[in-house]
């Protein structure tokens, strides 16, 4: 039988040796074509796959366009607090929306419609991450949110989630509205893979959460139920 310190020492050698001459990254398998597709056809495509798990699409004529949707959306739905992730481009639209009232259509028995308006309540992270609270988090109405790509051929929306307030809002939120440029449009996975592996690199802890329309959880009669692990809507507004 082998003395045990000795296969230690051998193993704490080969570890130092290891230090000294770190193995390469492995070779990415090639598992899908990329075809080079145009924004035009990969716009279309995002669309038709979104569409097919449930999602919501909107390509709006520009930033002005997307901003009014979504307010119209907000008041449709009665949101008035929404988790607002900090990317460039979910920041500027919760300013922007800031500048909005809230519509409410209140009816009362025997007397006329009447529309009272008042603020929306924006949050953003913490700059504590003990400050986090799921369970006031999964209070919140709608979680506002930008994606680092879109994949086309799934119809998903891949995000960092470098923070627990990033990973919660895009589980917890019961709505998910996401705004993104054609610009994130991407084939598929391995098409984003080379641009990912230097934020891999830097990474110092998070996540990437890979979206693809509301969730879908089936029970043991085969009852599909839509919300159970993450929104029961996603609604994406794609800018040009």
């Amino acid at each position: 039988m082998a003395n045990p310190k000795s296969m230690l020492s051998r193993i704490r050698t080969a570890l130092e040796d290891r230090k000294q001459s770190p193995l390469p990254m492995p070779t990415i398998p090639h598992v899908w074509d990329i075809h080079e597709y145009s924004p035009t056809e990969m716009t279309k495509q995002f669309q038709n796959n979104l569409e097919t798990v449930q999602g919501e699409f909107t390509l709006c004529n520009d930033f002005a366009h997307a901003v009014q949707q979504i307010n119209e959306l907000l008041n449709t739905i009665n949101a008035q607090q929404l988790a607002v992730l900090d990317r460039p481009l979910s920041r500027k639209t919760a300013e922007q929306l800031r500048t909005f009232n809230v519509s409410q259509n209140v009816s009362q028995p025997d007397s006329p419609q009447t529309d009272t308006s008042q603020k929306r309540n924006f949050v953003f992270a913490s700059a504590n991450p003990a400050d986090v609270v799921p369970e006031e988090l999964a209070k919140l109405d709608v979680g506002l949110v930008s994606p680092e790509y879109l994949l086309a051929d799934t119809g998903s929306c891949l995000f960092t989630a470098p923070t627990a307030f990033d990973r919660l809002t895009t589980y917890l939120m019961p709505i998910l509205i996401v705004v993104a440029e054609k610009s994130m449009l991407r084939e598929n996975l391995p098409a984003v893979w080379a641009e990912m592996k230097p934020k891999l690199e830097t990474a110092t802890n998070g996540e990437f959460v890979i979206v693809t329309g509301p969730s879908r959880t089936a029970d043991i009669e085969k009852i599909l139920i839509l919300g159970v692990h993450g929104p029961k809507r996603l609604i994406v507004f794609l800018l040009p």
